[in-house]
């Protein structure tokens, strides 16, 4: 199941932007629509992920980018298109990472295009995982939540949002298997996933976590241009 967040404090464009997404018929999806934006932040909080937004940028109590902000608190690389009359907040939303703009009336070919071909993409990482055995049990984890991984001799630690997963094993078959999946060797202990990448300085990067990993001297210029080509697929 894909969940799809719409927000547009009108109703008129709201119900337009509902039958668009309701074109799509080859994939599960849910469709959420709000009127109050907040409510989406609510949701939000309360549990729902979303796999995309599309949002207004001019309502009257509410501005889209303020919005966006406060998404991304949660949603770190989930794509968002901003629908709106003007381009005026186009910068601002370069700081909020949105995909799209998409000039009212919409362009309806151009924008089902653009969200059928992220959509599948959510699909198949939503659908990807990572198994790990240890003493504790079997536990099966997102590959798209998996911040990094370290290797200390034959042990690996996974570490996720939430949780640190460890486990026996080699860092270069978890290389081999998860390299589709944004996740790049950085070093030679280190696996790193480029959505929560923030910043690389000489030998070292930091997450959106606030966590450091090393980079190693021979792999830089790979992780750059590995970085580019992530940010330039999905900006």
């Amino acid at each position: 199941m894909l969940n799809i967040a719409i927000c547009d404090d009108n109703s008129a464009d709201l119900s337009s932007l509902v039958k668009l997404v309701q074109k799509i018929d080859d994939m599960d999806i849910k469709i959420y629509m709000y009127l109050n934006p907040s409510e989406c932040i609510k949701d939000i909080e309360n549990g729902i992920h979303f796999d995309a937004f599309l949002l207004d940028i001019l309502m009257d109590e509410y501005n889209g980018i303020d919005i966006a902000r406060e998404i991304r608190n949660t949603h770190v690389d989930t794509p968002i298109f901003f629908i709106t009359a003007t381009y005026e907040f186009a910068l601002e939303g370069y700081e909020v990472r949105a995909m799209r703009y998409y000039l009212k009336p919409v362009d309806e070919t151009s924008l089902l295009q653009d969200l059928i071909y992220l959509l599948k993409q959510a699909e198949i990482k939503k659908n990807s995982f990572l198994i790990i055995s240890n003493t504790q049990g079997l536990f099966k984890i997102k590959t798209s939540e998996i911040y990094y991984i370290e290797s200390m001799l034959r042990t690996l630690q996974v570490h996720t949002k939430t949780e640190t997963y460890t486990m026996i094993g080699k860092i270069s078959d978890l290389e081999e298997k998860l390299k589709s999946n944004n996740l790049i060797r950085v070093h030679k202990s280190f696996i790193v996933n480029l959505a929560y990448i923030k910043n690389i300085f000489k030998d070292t990067i930091t997450l959106d976590n606030g966590n450091e990993v090393l980079l190693s001297k021979h792999r830089s210029k790979e992780v750059h241009n590995q970085l580019l080509n992530y940010v330039r697929e999905n900006s």
